[in-house]
């Protein structure tokens, strides 16, 4: 069994050593980054407004897969919507696994993207640990292929649990990014 596991990650790891012809596709890892606004929705819509968004990415693609995996790091910055209270803005990091469909050799290229990851939030607990939450993310994106630079559209859905004693259960967002890929 041991070997079999070993041979196949032996094989997967072939193209990315270029010990293919040149013809051959190869793994490809692209950086990519991405500016935009974030909607908050749900309870979190009540406290904060609108915000400023930042991504990194790296893009991980295997040769002939129709999948791929992204690795991010997310940075957002929501204004406090509360009238009359004076507080500072509320600031989410977050990094971040994801799985994105692909398609191959296209100008515009539709995918799908989701996944799971850690975020960070400063807010009106005492504690560290209640200021970070596990969280999901789920969303569509459009690349465009412009000489050589992919530029792409992006709108997610991220979904962090929040500690009970906030008195939210979950705290949601909406980022709508434009970004390019090198």
């Amino acid at each position: 069994m041991r070997f079999t596991v070993r041979f196949a990650l032996a094989l997967l790891c072939v193209p990315a050593l270029g010990v293919v012809r040149p013809a051959q596709a190869q793994w490809s890892i692209a950086p990519s980054v991405a500016l935009g606004t974030a909607v908050p929705a749900g309870a979190f819509s009540r406290d904060v407004a609108e915000s400023v968004t930042f991504k990194g990415a790296l893009w991980l693609r295997a040769p002939r897969v129709p999948v791929g995996l992204t690795l991010e790091g997310m940075y957002a910055q929501f204004r406090d919507a509360r009238p009359n209270v004076a507080s500072e803005n509320t600031h989410v990091g977050a990094v971040l696994a994801n799985v994105t469909t692909r398609r191959h050799e296209r100008k515009l290229e539709l995918y799908g993207v989701a996944g799971a990851g850690w975020y960070w939030r400063n807010g009106p607990t005492d504690s560290f640990a209640e200021r970070q939450a596990p969280g999901i993310n789920v969303g569509v994106g459009e690349i465009i292929a412009l000489g050589r630079r992919d530029f792409f559209v992006e709108l997610r859905l991220h979904a962090v649990r929040t500690p009970a004693r906030t008195g939210e259960q979950w705290m949601t967002f909406m980022p709508l990014l434009i970004g390019a890929r090198f």
